[in-house]
């Protein structure tokens, strides 16, 4: 009898200490989740404005630049993991052949953070890659230069080319079409650097004519590259 209530105080101890170390675990876990909010609290606060893939649609014709503007504002981390939400498509109407660019032009403002939400230098904030579906553009890079209270980034005449299956073509004839979509990332991993922090990323398509007037850019012709030709050719 006494070895069979030795036994029982035994177990009942055995018990009590796994309920404590069960609790300690529990308070230790807690404690950590608490943490992890805490570290994020100062963008999960606010939610995204960001609508769905905004897509501009437009007939392009010579000397008639055609634009469209996205807008990100009030991002939390996470909100853009590399899904398209922007985009510019134009078909060509003119009669004349011509050559077709893009400028991307990006302002970003900084909020509470102190950061603009764009940053091609950091990389830690939001960041872009822009594409025709076949070729990467260039993008803004750089410091940027000041524009009032924000901050301006800006990639001109990245040459276009529409495509008939694999192959390129630099000159466009009557509606011929190119569609350039915008994919952004802002990680999960950002700090409160970008807490309220705005970019509003425009897209331009301008077209001049061909006949009389040659790609001589610097090195040379290259899709999705800037092309600044000499001589009396100019972008409109």
């Amino acid at each position: 009898m006494m070895l069979t209530a030795r036994i029982e105080r035994q177990a009942s101890a055995r018990k009590r200490r796994v309920a404590r170390a069960a609790a300690a675990v529990a308070i230790v876990a807690a404690a950590s989740a608490l943490g992890a909010g805490v570290a994020l609290a100062f963008f999960s606060d606010s939610s995204s404005s960001l609508a769905n893939l905004a897509l501009g649609t437009v007939a392009l014709t010579l000397n008639t630049p055609q634009t469209n503007t996205c807008a990100y504002n009030a991002l939390t981390p996470g909100d853009l993991t590399g899904t398209p939400t922007c985009a510019l498509s134009v078909t060509y109407t003119g009669s004349i052949q011509a050559y077709v660019s893009l400028t991307v032009a990006i302002q970003s403002k900084a909020g509470a953070g102190g950061h603009t939400l764009y940053d091609p230098i950091g990389g830690n904030g939001l960041t872009l890659r822009i594409s025709d579906g076949q070729t990467t553009f260039t993008v803004p890079a750089g410091a940027g230069t000041a524009c009032g209270s924000s901050m301006c980034w800006t990639a001109s005449n990245d040459l276009a080319a529409w495509y008939s299956g694999s192959t390129s073509n630099l000159i466009f004839n009557t509606n011929d079409a190119v569609t350039w979509t915008v994919t952004p990332l802002f990680p999960n991993t950002v700090t409160n650097a970008y807490q309220g922090a705005s970019a509003t990323v425009t897209l331009t398509a301008q077209a001049v004519q061909s006949p009389g007037n040659s790609l001589s850019c610097t090195p040379t012709p290259t899709i999705g590259q800037p092309c600044t030709p000499s001589g009396t050719f100019a972008w409109s």
